[in-house]
């Protein structure tokens, strides 16, 4: 065997050519004594008789050997926590483990006082989480054994448990545990091996038979999710990273093709991964596998943008979906060439390559924001609210919120981060996120959501301090969306199917300070979704429902790909947003009414004012008065928004007011 072949594979023709089988290369691809004894029972003493049968010694003897039984200690190996979305904390995950598993062992306690606690929680030497726990106790955890730990199935066993399994299976015995350090490393020698230069191609064939993989986690394409993503999810992240290619630019210049032959896969779903790494390959090879239709190959769907060539041949699809070669090139615009038939000219490819290469800068179109607040009522809203985060959150929550609005906080560990973004720990947030996708019991979920204004307000001081990016100078670093709504509970309870309100959507960034000793924590992203009405009592402005989520710091390059024009904005003063006196408690609510005449007339602002104002204040009023100058020709087109026309109006009533 030549050195290039063992390098790698090595491509010998262009993409038009015959290699071989039709593949890239020369190879047809990318590349005792008995248990009872009479020893030491001793007999009657002589004289003496048959000892006496004492039942309350026998009991005190039984009882004081249960008592030292459910006092004995058992270990508790925890397996997976530094494969989870935590273990880039600064403590690797061990507090939020430590929680999370205390949140089991309190299940089904009866009286609050009851607890279970944690004896000497520690790493072993294989980087697994280990603790003691009173023997009787140890079926508390056993429940959370193959449960989702922040994004890593998790295996809870007592340690003995462990011994004897692995004694029942010695004719086959699992290699060790790696570490992660070493896993990285033999990832990286792998990687380096089976990466051929020359032709740019990385091996990545036979990976179920590789010695240089054992220990390092199984491949079994066949069984579940959590049985077969245990070394090649790795192995890809660590060329998603900087750890191999400085940048991306430069790995899709490096890495052109990948081979996956003779895998034994029925679907792509066991390295979906590979699409996130390695978005940018021209030539795919997933020949000699067990692919038996499209559906198969539906992960990869529009994943590959500048995919060149896919070889499928040999498997199962050829003969068992007879259409699969037009679904699968309507996937790749850029796509010529499907095993060896061409099904795509140059000049088509080429004018598909230039307009991905143009939309490449953002996955998807950045759109305008779209703000939708004739009367600023939702601006000021915004304002109150970031303000109020920072300065004075008890005002906050009695301002902004009433007895039957909600609020909720989740934390998203799988958000997209900036690649130079602090690793920080979460703690402080994890007792309160309600993310549902990490939350799987009712319980928890049910005691995260915070009701009224008592419950919101305790759940917003429990917060660490904040301070959000000044509106003036930094206004790019948000991103506002406000959409009017119907069907807002009506906060007084006279019109049944609710009134106008708003949704409005929150995007930005604020750092996170200590509360001791007032040094920053991190920064850290937010998205924030409130939905907006009209309040009863003091209260003309209520958030009726509030989701804020938490993400590791994303940037905000993406809010503005080219140029962002962002409405002026006035100066947040002390208390802004909620309303000091009654003159403007009445204009808060008089703007409010105008926005909503506006939408139902599609007048301007200024001219839906004047007609509220001439209709003394009166919502119902001031639509009819419209509808009737609107019959008599009085209306002009310069009295409405751009988008609306007189003639196109035909039936202004609302259900606002």
């Amino acid at each position: 065997m030549s050195s290039s072949q063992k390098n790698g594979l090595s491509i010998r023709g262009a993409a038009g050519g015959r290699g071989g089988r039709g593949g890239f290369n020369d190879r047809g691809g990318f590349n005792g004594r008995g248990a009872f004894s009479d020893r030491g029972r001793g007999k009657p003493g002589r004289g003496h008789g048959r000892p006496k049968f004492n039942v309350d010694m026998v009991q005190a003897q039984i009882d004081q050997q249960h008592y030292h039984h459910q006092n004995e200690l058992a270990t508790i190996v925890v397996k997976g926590v530094l494969d989870s979305d935590v273990a880039n904390e600064n403590d690797s995950g061990f507090a939020t483990c430590r929680n999370w598993l205390e949140d089991w062992g309190r299940q089904g306690l009866k009286r609050p006082a009851e607890y279970v606690y944690l004896k000497s929680p520690r790493w072993d030497d294989h980087d697994n989480f280990v603790f003691g726990v009173k023997k009787n106790e140890v079926w508390r955890f056993e429940k959370a054994n193959g449960e989702n730990f922040h994004g890593a199935i998790l295996s809870v066993q007592r340690a003995d448990h462990q011994g004897r399994d692995s004694q029942k299976s010695t004719h086959n015995p699992t290699p060790a545990r790696m570490s992660t350090a070493d896993k990285a490393e033999t990832f990286k020698r792998v990687l380096a091996k089976r990466y051929n230069a020359q032709s740019k191609v990385l091996d990545l064939d036979y990976l179920g038979i590789d010695p240089q993989l054992e220990g390092t986690g199984t491949w079994d394409p066949s069984a579940t999710r959590p049985k077969y993503t245990d070394f090649f999810p790795a192995m890809m992240r660590l060329c998603e990273g900087n750890d191999i290619f400085p940048s991306r630019a430069e790995k899709a210049e490096q890495v052109q093709s990948i081979t996956l032959r003779n895998n034994d896969l029925t679907n792509v779903g066991p390295i979906f991964e590979v699409a996130r790494a390695f978005p940018d390959i021209r030539n795919l090879d997933l020949s000699s596998n067990k692919i038996k239709d499209s559906r198969a190959l539906d992960p990869f769907r529009y994943k590959f943008k500048r995919l060149d060539w896919l070889i499928l041949s040999p498997n199962p699809i050829e003969s068992e979906d007879l259409e699969y070669e037009h679904t699968i090139s309507s996937w790749y615009p850029t796509l010529r060439t499907l095993n060896e038939t061409r099904v795509r000219s140059d000049e088509a490819a080429a004018s598909a390559a230039s307009n991905a290469a143009s939309s490449a800068s953002l996955p998807l179109a950045t759109i305008k924001d779209n703000f939708q607040d004739e009367a600023g009522i939702a601006e000021s809203a915004i304002k109150g609210l970031l303000h109020g985060m920072d300065i004075d959150r008890p005002t906050l929550a009695r301002s902004l919120y009433d007895n039957e609005s909600t609020f909720s906080l989740s934390y998203n560990p799988s958000a997209p981060r900036l690649d130079n973004a602090q690793s920080t720990s979460w703690e402080p947030h994890l007792n309160q996120s309600r993310n549902l996708k990490k939350v799987f019991q009712l319980e928890p979920r049910i005691r995260r959501m915070a009701k009224g204004i008592n419950e919101i307000e305790q759940a917003l001081k429990i917060l660490p301090p904040t301070r959000h990016p000044d509106f003036i100078n930094d206004s790019l670093r948000y991103s506002f969306d406000c959409t009017p709504i119907p069907g807002v509970p009506d906060p007084n309870g006279r019109i049944e199917s609710g009134v106008g309100g708003f949704k409005v959507d929150v995007h930005g960034s604020f750092e996170e300070y200590d509360r001791l000793t007032g040094q920053k924590n991190a920064t850290r992203s937010f998205d924030r979704v409130f939905i907006l009405g009209p309040g009863a009592g003091e209260n003309q402005l209520r958030i009726v429902s509030d989701i804020l989520v938490l993400r590791a710091e994303g940037g905000y390059e993406a809010f503005h790909p080219e140029t962002k024009t962002m409405p002026e904005l006035p100066i947040v003063t002390k208390n802004f947003g909620f309303p000091t006196d009654a003159k403007a408690e009445a204009e808060v609510k008089q703007a409010f009414v105008a926005g909503e005449v506006s939408k139902a007339t599609g007048l301007k602002a200024e001219f839906a004012t004047q007609l509220l104002n001439d209709s003394a204040g009166n919502y119902q009023t001031a639509v009819e008065n419209f509808g009737v100058a609107r019959r008599k020709g009085l209306l002009r087109n310069g009295y409405f928004m751009p988008e609306v026309h007189a003639a196109s109006l035909t039936n202004p009533l609302g259900t606002f007011y």
